[in-house]
């Protein structure tokens, strides 16, 4: 790629593609269509690689989950026939803060003033950048080669500084337009005022040092931001126990010796529950205030310290314009004079032994995953019990967990694994899908063959959308069957299993570890009844408010 000086020029396409490699990204998802496809033959020419899945919702998807491990990741689509069909999944990439660039073809400038409706047309020309307004933080329409240089620096900025969705349009006569390779903007940086800082952790230190059980609550955004070390150094130096959300679930190693499990309030665990009960001050870092991560727990806001890189509250005061970052730092190194003695919860779990002729649970399942995940994994799990019944799940070293918690859309999981091992190949991707959402998604499963990646899915097949079925049953909850373990027969590779029984799983499990060479895919037959005691908890707290 050709190196640019401030004043010189190149192409739009040219100085985007160096920018996104910039910023770290190696590969775009998507698929092409006539008004971008000259943007993806420009793809072609540079360093970055293009992976093109099934269906644009499954490129958005992957391109979601490569973001969150990757630091960044970027889509390519059509306008509005390639780009709305995105929509649902850059919305859940917003919400749950996944730093993502949406790059669209779009109708040519020059086209604009003609008599004729353009095919893939809407309303008018602003009908895509209009929606997507809803779901990204930063948009762009690069119609003027003049500031397109800085059009492109900005929302890439936008994109890394807030870690959310960001939304870029390329008219396609705008491809090759020669475009002022632009200096560096200098900004107004409006630093905090010091004193804002001292005062926040004047009265953060004088919550901690007339407190007895202290907790720390770890959410997604230290994983976001980069603040993994950080977090870690002021769990030593206070000796308080964590729990983390299930968004932020593995956010560091989970065989710390404070980790006290995930925190779901009255949906979760009881003895974290208890644990909770018991804090008179809770540390709540870099979580997102969700009903599935937060919204049942009725924490005593008066007991809480809540800081993100949005905002800082402690108690009922407000501190605007304090970085998360340095907030940690500091607050760590104050913690280390009041520092405690973490009183730890720890699940007291009994060797898993399979029974003999047992038709197999999801409690059971999980049960002996959890004895099966090896270091280096991704476990990705997709919504309703895939996600429930994978909560006390302990992610081993060098591992990730990753699912769509807050957001909850089906079908995240499939298409996730693509991603996540286009990320990073060494990390052999363990998927857990339900029925539903594997029917919603699951033929992605081609661009995975297509790449020559191993995942490990299972499906958890109980012939329909349980979480729904436990709200308010109904036929309409009922989908009709797939022989899912036929599906290396389509694809004409990968390995398929049938499950029905703990000693099915047994001898499947020694299967799918063994075969690296191709995709692996479980059908797990399971009672349409079934369901983990989180869901139990979950469905039970709802079920008045639907």
């Amino acid at each position: 790629m050709e190196n640019l000086s401030p004043g010189s020029t190149t192409t739009i396409s040219n100085y985007l593609l160096k920018k996104l490699k910039e910023a770290g990204i190696n590969h775009i998802f998507g698929i092409p269509g006539d008004y971008v496809i000259n943007f993806f033959s420009e793809i072609k020419k540079s360093e970055i690689k293009t992976v093109v899945p099934c269906t644009e919702q499954g490129a958005a998807f992957a391109a979601d989950a490569y973001s969150r491990l990757n630091g960044i990741g970027a889509l390519c689509v059509t306008y509005c026939v390639g780009g709305l069909n995105t929509v649902n999944a850059v919305a859940g990439a917003y919400a749950e803060k996944a730093p993502l660039v949406v790059i669209s073809g779009s109708p040519g400038i020059c086209e604009y003033d003609s008599d004729y409706l353009l095919h893939h047309s809407v309303r008018d020309h602003d009908s895509q950048l209009n929606i997507f307004k809803e779901v990204t933080v930063s948009q762009t329409r690069l119609s003027d080669p003049h500031n397109a240089s800085f059009e492109i620096d900005r929302v890439i900025k936008d994109c890394l500084n807030h870690k959310r969705p960001v939304y870029i349009e390329i008219p396609r006569d705008m491809v090759h337009e020669k475009c002022l390779v632009s200096p560096p903007r200098q900004e107004a940086l409006c630093s905090p005022k010091p004193a804002v800082l001292e005062e926040a952790l004047s009265e953060s230190a004088e919550m901690v040092k007339n407190a007895k059980n202290p907790v720390i609550i770890g959410g997604v955004e230290i994983r976001r931001y980069g603040l993994e070390s950080e977090f870690t150094e002021l769990l030593g130096k206070s000796g308080y126990p964590y729990v983390t959300t299930i968004l932020g679930k593995s956010i560091i190693d989970e065989s710390h010796p404070q980790f006290s499990g995930v925190y779901m309030g009255k949906i979760g665990d009881e003895k974290v529950q208890e644990l909770m009960d018991n804090s008179d001050c809770t540390i709540i870092l870099g979580a997102l205030m969700t009903d599935t991560n937060l919204g049942t727990a009725q924490l005593d806001i008066s007991k809480t310290i809540y800081a993100t890189a949005d905002e800082l509250c402690i108690k009922h005061h407000y501190y605007k314009g304090i970085d998360l970052a340095e907030y940690i730092k500091r607050f760590s190194a104050l913690l280390e004079e009041y520092k405690k003695r973490a009183c730890v919860i720890k699940s007291e779990s009994k060797p898993y032994s399979p029974k003999k002729e047992t038709p197999i649970t999801i409690t059971r399942f999980f049960e002996r995953l959890d004895e099966f995940i090896p270091e280096n994994t991704s476990v990705i799990c997709d919504v309703g019990d895939s996600l429930f019944g994978s909560v006390d799940l302990k992610i081993p070293k060098n591992s990730c967990y990753l699912g769509p918690a807050y957001y909850t859309s089906m079908g995240y999981a499939v298409p996730a694994a693509l991603g996540v091992q286009i990320a990073n190949p060494e990390s052999r991707p363990i998927v857990i899908v339900g029925d539903g959402a594997f029917q919603m998604t699951g033929h992605e499963l081609s661009a995975i063959a297509s790449f020559g990646l191993n995942p490990i899915i299972f499906i958890m097949n109980n012939h329909g959308y349980t979480t729904q079925r436990f709200l308010k049953d109904g036929p309409y909850n009922d989908i009709y069957n797939w022989n899912y373990e036929s599906w290396p027969e389509i694809l004409g590779t990968g390995k398929g299993y049938v499950v029905k029984t703990e000693e099915d799983l047994e001898k499947v499990l020694v299967e799918v570890k063994n075969n690296t060479d191709s995709f692996s895919i479980v059908n797990v037959k399971l009672d349409k009844y079934d369901k983990s005691k989180t869901l139990y908890r979950l469905t039970n707290h709802f079920k008045n408010k639907v």
